[in-house]
């Protein structure tokens, strides 16, 4: 693996002659470690670590996050093929725990595929309240809908979007919005020595910067008063990390470095790299202090009042339009991307009727409760369910976890207090449960 001769002599002249021997060492040597991050809206961590065959490492910035043991063939495992867990670098997991999703709130994952730290988010958020994953690249969508799937993530919106899009639709809308830029990828050459030459052409610091200020201008405009902006790179670069942060709260004076939770393993961001030696809020995992790769991310709080967050309502705000009786609210689920619109009238509610009826037979079968989708009256949906059938709650109701599309006869777990998504990209809303073929649900 050959360096960049412009990359080494930037990087000797920010660390000095002490750090920088050790830094380059650590860059040559062929060390690569990987981790699994337990889905607890699945198992709880310690239910996992009994289950598991083998003692675990807990990464130091992460408490839901393992090293792999040497030979365990991770992705063949079923609990795997269970969504249990997630193969992902331990540097990656930090922006999340920054972010620090709780049930309830409104979530923006802005730059999503392909899907570990959105499976992060949605494993916080326990199915409860909304959480968006967008991704402007069609072509990384696929594994975001694979992944989201194998979570079991059902409070979620994919999204194909222009950040700018998104902006204009949402202002000050989310409660917590993280955007993990596309960046120069000096923090990966260890692990991915292709992105040397990707670094030489294309993704120089010089081509990102750009790239990365618009998307935090773009997000800055979506976050709510007293709502949280998480920003991240798996770079070294400091004018895509300490000074993107300088120049983001130089133009933004309605926010403000948020405060870093208590964590081992990481190091203090190097304000003093951006002309900002005061600045704080900010974190680096450095590969020869720390078992991970290069990776930056800083928090930033918006100035104003917290709002509340949606801890759910006796009748959901938003009845999907197969089922609707005339009168109330649209869907924004029948549109492009989503489904074909089955029409209004009593045929489509008795087929909608039929399918559910279906699954619920499915569910009482194999011996579970429908997932999530049957919570008590005045819970929010993820509750503990109760012992009704979805099928027997009244006409309407049950479609406000669940949603069917007659043409296809695809069933979607939804979840409730959705805003209106008519013109937008969207790829997925909820989670796809099975077809409805043949008078049988087939998962």
């Amino acid at each position: 693996m050959k360096l960049p001769a412009e990359f080494t002599e930037k990087m000797r002249n920010l660390l000095g002659d002490d750090e920088y021997p050790v830094f380059y060492r650590a860059l040559r040597e062929k060390v690569i470690t990987h981790c699994l991050r337990v889905n607890t809206a699945k198992i709880t961590v310690e239910e996992f670590l009994r289950i598991f065959p083998y003692p675990l490492e807990e990464v130091p910035w992460c408490r839901q996050a393992f090293y792999l043991p040497k030979g365990f063939k991770a992705s063949k495992h079923p609990y795997y093929h269970a969504g249990l867990y997630y193969l992902q670098e331990p540097s990656a997991v930090l922006p999340g725990v920054l972010l620090d999703p709780q049930p309830g709130e409104r979530v923006l994952d802005l730059c999503a595929a392909p899907g570990g730290k959105t499976t992060q988010i949605g494993a916080a958020m326990k199915n409860r309240g909304l959480l968006f994953a967008n991704d402007l690249n069609p072509q990384r969508l696929p594994a975001l809908l694979k992944n989201v799937e194998n979570f079991g993530i059902w409070n979620i919106i994919v999204l194909n979007e222009k950040p700018a899009t998104l902006a204009a639709r949402f202002p000050r809308y989310f409660h917590r919005v993280l955007v993990d830029a596309p960046c120069s990828g000096e923090g990966m050459f260890r692990r991915e020595p292709r992105l040397i030459t990707a670094w030489r052409r294309n993704y120089h610091p010089k081509c990102c910067v750009p790239i990365q200020r618009e998307l935090l201008a773009e997000a800055a405009k979506m976050v709510a008063p007293s709502g949280t902006l998480v920003y991240s790179t798996c770079t070294f670069s400091p004018e895509e990390d300490e000074g993107q942060i300088a120049w983001f709260l130089e133009t933004h004076p309605d926010f403000y470095p948020g405060a870093l939770p208590e964590l081992s393993g990481v190091a203090p961001g190097r304000g003093e790299w951006a002309g900002r030696p005061d600045l704080t809020g900010a974190v680096r995992v450095w590969p020869h202090l720390a078992r991970g790769e290069g990776h930056f991310a800083a928090i930033l709080r918006r100035d104003g009042e917290k709002e509340g967050v949606y801890a759910g309502d006796s009748e959901p705000p938003y009845l999907p339009e197969e089922i609707r009786d005339q009168g109330t609210r649209p869907s924004s689920g029948a549109r492009a991307g989503t489904g074909t619109r089955t029409g209004s009238g009593g045929r489509s509610r008795e087929a909608a009727a039929k399918a559910i009826a279906a699954f619920d037979d499915f569910c009482a079968q194999v011996g579970i409760a429908p997932p999530g989708g049957c919570p008590p009256e005045g819970q929010p949906a993820g509750s503990k369910p109760s012992d009704k059938r979805l099928s027997d709650l009244p006409e309407g109701r049950f479609g406000a976890y669940i949603r069917y599309e007659e043409e296809g006869g695809r069933l979607y777990l939804m979840p409730p207090g959705l805003p209106d998504l008519r013109g937008l990209k969207i790829i997925r809303q909820g989670l796809f449960l099975g077809e409805y073929r043949g008078g049988e649900f087939k998962p």
